[in-house]
């Protein structure tokens, strides 16, 4: 009999870890593998110059232009599409069965818009909190609801 191995991501807009639970009675183990993380910069340091300038269409006024996304907002999708991605090529080798994501609320809906279908098929639980920081036992009661641990 096949073993049902079930992985449950945690994650936010900056680091991502990935622990493996492979049935009942037993414990939650770390995929090395699978641990992500970037490093969010200051805006001052993403952003090169002050922003630019533009003429008011009547009269001699000039006003500074702000940039249309926030460079923070688009760090974080970026990391989140790299998790996506790294989710994506494990499933199709195989590596898990079922999903369990655990992230923030915006971070929750970023995975959610871009998830394929093949593993959103996966997902068996998603937990709304950011619970990175938080030790492996920790997460075993968040985790409790989706699986027999």
């Amino acid at each position: 009999m096949k073993k049902n191995i079930t992985w449950i991501v945690v994650a936010d807009h900056q680091r991502a870890r990935v622990l493996m639970n492979g049935g009942p009675g037993r414990r939650l183990q770390p995929v090395d593998a699978m641990d992500l993380e970037t490093h969010l910069k200051a805006g001052r340091d993403i952003v090169a110059d002050r922003p630019g300038r533009s003429f008011e269409s009547k009269g001699n006024m000039r006003h500074a232009v702000q940039p249309r996304v926030d460079p923070h907002r688009q760090a974080a999708e970026r990391f989140v599409a790299r998790v996506v991605k790294a989710l994506t090529a494990a499933s199709e080798k195989g590596d898990y069965d079922q999903l369990v994501l655990i992230a923030p609320p915006r971070a929750l809906g970023e995975f959610r818009k871009l998830l394929p279908a093949s593993v959103k098929g996966k997902l068996i639980g998603e937990v709304g909190e950011d619970l990175t920081k938080a030790p492996t036992k920790a997460l075993s009661r968040h985790v409790g609801a989706f699986l027999a641990l």
